[in-house]
Parts: structure tokens; C-alpha cells; sequence
């Protein structure tokens, strides 16, 4: 029988909720451009995982249920099983497991745990066990037979978490390693912070385009004397409801305490819910602006949840000519939000149902239109089309000199710029950011978030071509000016940070390091939880600052700390973090720990040898460092060249290279064997 799925998804149905979000996400997962094509032994990658059986979709006007599920079975590559106690109690799922290892012993079997105990007995204590005993069982044709451990991905939040027992379930269906998959996310999730950065509004601004919004409304209206009214009713209460939202931050209001810009948007959408306008396109106006504070502030469900009221509240039915502009508004700025969350699917239903408006759409929505559209493509790697978005945006006539018109072209440009970077052509997307931040800084100034923005995608370009000392420029440059846009301890100057002092840090500029990854330690730890997997890097970076500096005891007490953070996830820094534990412990005469750190190093950073060489290099040095003290023998030969590779990879001056010249000298100190 041909395979027409992917995989069969068995589980049980009360957890029907959690396995229809898995169902969509890989029906609609995208593959990692690099990962496209012929592997050698294997089957080309598509760009799609392809069709994945579930029984409550796929059975619907089937005439008989245990027939169609066997022929499905059949027609699957592979089975995934949803476990939990739900699934243990479950006879269909157990004799769904056996049914497919029996008939299909060289096919996969992957489990993806949502509840119960993985480590439990599914035959002593099958109300908290995960695992069914058919998924358990080494032999599934024996009820007696001893009990193996299934691949498994952990999806609970004690676990891996959905999103990264994901990863590793996608990696298991297409025969990848998980590391090749999260990598991609991270790049994913890196860029897409450079672009959302050059979006975020300043509140008063918010208000300000507003005020500007009811203005033009106003002024359109009066060919006719009744609309000129209504207009004027309709300004007086804009006018009004801005000075009452004003009047929450008075300080004579506030009576001595203070208050937040969050409290002050907290009551202000509570004064909308008790207003009566004379419009509803007023009231939609106010939600869809009070959503757009929101996100700027970080807060981005919430903006999402008042975007998507603004439309609700305008109904279909309402088609005067302002609720139809409100509503294309609306459903762009939701699109732009709900893309900058990395929700590529309902961005493209509100483009698509923007774009639907046809002739309604003004030459801004229109450009605006295909900015975020290209912004979609570029992240979900289809550049082709993403190109056409951009290029359509930036031929839309229009005053390009006006302030909206250079935001709007010069978010275009840097958009084609990031095809080129995405594409490893760096020069071209250096000459592209250079263009942007030229471009803003005439019209906008240099402490624009677009134009900061375009800085630090500036540096980053610089960086990947290899350019460090431009780059250590442009971030500096950009850390100054989101020191005066931003508060202190946000995320937006922490990412900087970090960065940078990990340039500084490559560079051997050590004193320049330090506070910098102080600072963005400090704001991870304030921002986020203490699970959080890429708080490895700044205890990592911020850790080979305090060794090279001396510090061996604060040294090894964030690596303490990174390491179990950095386990959890698998992170890219576990390899590097036990290198450098090696390194401590032999180099303080605990060398069987040094050794046991040393050897987990050398099989972790082999996981990453194809994106990180140096780190294997690294720490197979570190191992023969600590054989060296232990008095084993040592392969001699291979010392120049492990050295060869860290000084290429970091240079003379970095504090990795002078490291691995230590080693290097006091293994020639050993004897020879």
C-alpha cells in the first residue's frame, strides 16, 4: 500500500484539544530552507511535512471505523502517540500501537508526552503513567516481555514544553538532528526581533496620529452641513475623552501615587467600556489605538485582544466610508502585530481580508499592505514572493519625502536588505541598511526606533561579513540612542547588550565586557523565568569574563547555573558551558571531575560540529589539557592544530586563544609518554 501520510496520530480522545494543536502545527509547519532537498541515503525534504492522519478529521463519513484506522495505519510512515493516563487507559490507542509494530517493525515510533509520569510503570500505576504498555513493551507480541524506553518528546511544562517537544518531534519525522531545527528557530526569533524593535510606538505619538486621524476625518466631511456636524460632535468627544485618559497620569489626581503607563492604558480601556460615543467608528478608533500602546510597550496579546475588538465592534454591516477605512486600519496593524509575534497564519487572514477592501484602501494601507506581507514571506523563507511585496510597496505613488512616506519606504528597503543577509550576500545588505539609516536619520533623527532598528541590523550584517570592528560601531552607536528611547532593564537594550558584550568579550576587550553583560543578566533575570534556555548566554559569556579576568570562583558559580538551564533545552551553549567546567575543575586539581566535564563536552559539541566547529576544537583540547594532568598519554600531534583553529576562528587577542595557548604550554610540561 502507498504511504499517504506522513505519520498517524493515536490518542485519546480527552486530549483531543492538545493533539488538534499538534495536528495544525505540523500540517502547517514549514521546513527550514536548509534543510531542503537530497540527503545522501535518504529521500529529498520537502518544503511541507505533508498530510498527517488524525481520526476524528480524517474518518468523518467513514463506514467502518477499525477498517479505516488499519488501512491508515498502513498508509503512515510513521506513528506518533499522544501519551498520558488518558492514553494508558485507552484500549483503542494500546491497539493502535501494537497493531502498527506488529504490521510495520522498520517504521518509526514517536511519543509525545502531554500528562502523567514518563518515569512511572504503566502496569502498577497506569492512573499517573504517560506511556501506554504497548509503546513500552520490547516486544509487543508478548504481554510478558520486558519494558524499553520509547523516543520520546516532552511537551508538558515540567518538560520540554510544547514548543520545543515540537521541534524534536519534527526532527524525528525528518530524520534531522533536533539542533539543526532549533537553531533555525533561534535566527528566526533574533532577526525578527531587529525588525519588530524599528515598530514600536511612543504613546504620546499614538495619541498625537489620533488626534491627526479625527482632524482629517473632519475636514473630509464638510461638503456636506449634517456630516460637518456629526464630525464636530465627534471631535469634541475625541478631544474629551483624550483629556480624561490625560487626567489618570495628573499627578494632583493621583493624590501622591504614582502611576504607570500600563495603569493609565489599564483605565483608559475601562473608561472605553463605560463610554457611550456617538459612532461606533469612534469607539473602534480608540480600541484599535489603545491596542497599538499596548504592543508597544511589549504587551502584545492584550493589543491583540483590543485590535481584534476594534474590528468586532464595527460589524459587517456598518459600511460608511470611515468604518471601512477604521476596519482595513485595524486589520493591518493587527496583521503587523500578530507577524511581529511570529504568527504567520493569522497575519495573512487579516492581509488577505484587508486586501479584499479593493479600491476602499487608501495608498498608505496599500503600501503598508505588502510591507507586512513581505515581512510574512521573508520569515517563512518564500523571498521570491517576499521580493514582490516589497518592490510593490515601494512603486505605490506617494509623497515618499512626508514622515509616514520614508517610514513606510524605508521599511521596504530594509526588507529587501534582510533577503540579502538571510541569503549570506552581507555586502549588499550592508549597502542596503546604510541606505535606511541614512534615509531616517534625515527625516526622523538618530533616536528613532526605525532608525535604531536599522542600526543594529546594520551591525549585524557587518558582524556575519566578518567586520567586527564596524560592528562593534553600529551597536554601540544603536546601545546609546535605545538608552534614551527605551527604559533601563527592557529587553530591547538587554538583546544589545548581550550582543555586544560578547563581541567585546571575542575581542579581548574585557573591562568593556563586563558591564555590559552585567546589565543584560540582570534584565533576563527581572524579565524573564529562571528556566528561561537563553539565559546560557549571558551567564556563559558574562562567566569567561570572570575566568579571564581572574575570578575563578564567581567564574564557576554561573557556570553552575547555566549548566542545568542549558541541559533542559539542549542549548547550543551546553557543549562550552562543560568545556569551561572542565577547564576550571582540572585547572584546580580536580581532575577526574575535570575529565567526566571534558568528556561530555567532546559528545555535546559534536552534536554542533556543523555549525560550531571551534567548540569541538575547543573542547578536545581541554580533554587532552586534563589528561595531560591526570598523567595519560597525550596525541601531541594534534595540539598545533586545535590551536590553529581557535586563533583563526578568534584571533590573537581574544581570551579563548590566550586560553588554549595555556593549555597548550602546560601539556608540553607533562612528560612524555
Amino acid at each position: 500500500m502507498p504511504l499517504r501520510y506522513r505519520a498517524f496520530i493515536s490518542y485519546s480522545h480527552r486530549d483531543s484539544a492538545l493533539t488538534a494543536k499538534l495536528h495544525r502545527r505540523l500540517e502547517t509547519y514549514s521546513v527550514p530552507r536548509a534543510l531542503r532537498g537530497t540527503r545522501a541515503g535518504g529521500d529529498p525534504i520537502a518544503a511541507r511535512l505533508g498530510a498527517i492522519f488524525r481520526d476524528r478529521d480524517e474518518l468523518a463519513s467513514s463506514g467502518s471505523l477499525s477498517r479505516s484506522i488499519e488501512e491508515a495505519l498502513d498508509a503512515s510512515a510513521a506513528l506518533i502517540v499522544v501519551c498520558s493516563p488518558a492514553a494508558v487507559a485507552s484500549q483503542f490507542v494500546d491497539a493502535e500501537i501494537a497493531y502498527f509494530r506488529r504490521q510495520h517493525p522498520d517504521r518509526p515510533v514517536f511519543a509525545f508526552v502531554v500528562g502523567g509520569d514518563p518515569g512511572a510503570d504503566s502496569r502498577k500505576d497506569a492512573q499517573h503513567a504517560a506511556f501506554p504498555l504497548n509503546l513500552l513493551r520490547v516486544d509487543v507480541a508478548d504481554a510478558a516481555s520486558a519494558l524499553g524506553e520509547p523516543i520520546a518528546a516532552d511537551a508538558r511544562d515540567v518538560g520540554d514544553g510544547f514548543s520545543a517537544a515540537f521541534l524534536k518531534l519534527v526532527a524525528g519525522l525528518l530524520d534531522v538532528r533536533y539542533d539543526q531545527l532549533r537553531q533555525r528557530e533561534a535566527r528566526r526569533r533574533q532577526q525578527r526581533w531587529s525588525l519588530v524593535i524599528g515598530s514600536s510606538l511612543l504613546l504620546a505619538a499614538v495619541f498625537a496620529v489620533l488626534a491627526v486621524q479625527a482632524t482629517i476625518a473632519r475636514n473630509a466631511a464638510r461638503a456636506a452641513q449634517s456630516v460637518a456636524e456629526l464630525e464636530l460632535q465627534s471631535e469634541r468627544q475625541t478631544r474629551e475623552f483624550l483629556l480624561s485618559i490625560f487626567r489618570l497620569a495628573d499627578a494632583n489626581e493621583a493624590r501622591g501615587s504614582s502611576v504607570t503607563v500600563r495603569e493609565v492604558l489599564d483605565r483608559a480601556v475601562a473608561r472605553i467600556d463605560h463610554t457611550e460615543f456617538s459612532r461606533a467608528e469612534i469607539r473602534a478608533r480608540f480600541l484599535a489605538t489603545m491596542g497599538q500602546a499596548y504592543s508597544s510597550l511589549g504587551l502584545n496579546k492584550r493589543g491583540v485582544e483590543l485590535l481584534s475588538q476594534s474590528i468586532d465592534s464595527l460589524g459587517d454591516g456598518n459600511q460608511t466610508a470611515d468604518a471601512r477605512s477604521q476596519r482595513i486600519d485595524s486589520r493591518l496593524e493587527l496583521a503587523d502585530l500578530q507577524y511581529s509575534m511570529g504568527d504567520y497564519e493569522h497575519a495573512l487572514a487579516q492581509l488577505d481580508a484587508a486586501a479584499a477592501a479593493g479600491d476602499a484602501l487608501t495608498l498608505p494601507q496599500r503600501a503598508l499592505l505588502e510591507n507586512v506581507r513581505g515581512d510574512v514571506m521573508a520569515f517563512t523563507e518564500k523571498d521570491a514572493e517576499a521580493r514582490t511585496a516589497y518592490q510593490a510597496a515601494l512603486s505605490i505613488e506617494g509623497d515618499a519625502t512626508s514622515h509616514d512616506g520614508v517610514l513606510r519606504r524605508s521599511r521596504s528597503l530594509s526588507g529587501l536588505a534582510s533577503l540579502e543577509q538571510f541569503a549570506g550576500n552581507y555586502a549588499a545588505a550592508e549597502k542596503g541598511y546604510a541606505q535606511v539609516v541614512e534615509m531616517l536619520q534625515r527625516a526622523v533623527g538618530e533616536n528613532h526606533p526605525d532608525t535604531l532598528s536599522a542600526i543594529v541590523s546594520l551591525g549585524s550584517s557587518a558582524f556575519q561579513n566578518g567586520e567586527t570592528a564596524a560592528a562593534r560601531e553600529h551597536w554601540s552607536r544603536a546601545l546609546s540612542g535605545a538608552r534614551k528611547v527605551y527604559d533601563s532593564g527592557t529587553s530591547q537594550i538587554a538583546t544589545i547588550e548581550n550582543n555586544l558584550g560578547r563581541l567585546l568579550l571575542e575581542t579581548g576587550d574585557l573591562t568593556g565586557a563586563e558591564p555590559m553583560l552585567r546589565d543584560a543578566l540582570a534584565s533576563d533575570r527581572k524579565q524573564q523565568s529562571d528556566t528561561f534556555d537563553d539565559l546560557a548566554y549571558p551567564l556563559y559569556n558574562l562567566a569567561m569574563v570572570r575566568y579571564a579576568q581572574g575570578d575563578r570562583r564567581e567564574a564557576l558559580v554561573l557556570l553552575d547555573e547555566a549548566l542545568p538551564i542549558a541541559a533542559a533545552s539542549n542549548h547550543r551553549m551546553h557543549g562550552p558551558i562543560l568545556t569551561a567546567l572542565a577547564d576550571l575543575a582540572c585547572a584546580d586539581g580536580r581532575i577526574k571531575e575535570g575529565g567526566d566535564y571534558a568528556q561530555r563536552a567532546v559528545t555535546t559539541n559534536q552534536e554542533h560540529a556543523d555549525t560550531a566547529p571551534w567548540y569541538l576544537d575547543q573542547a578536545r583540547l581541554t580533554q587532552q589539557y586534563c589528561a595531560a594532568a591526570s598523567g595519560k598519554k597525550i596525541d601531541r600531534e594534534a595540539l598545533a592544530g586545535l590551536a590553529q583553529t581557535l586563533q583563526k576562528k578568534w584571533g590573537d587577542a581574544s581570551p579563548f586563544t590566550q586560553r588554549a595557548r595555556a593549555q597548550i604550554r602546560e601539556i608540553e610540561k607533562a612528560p612524555a609518554h
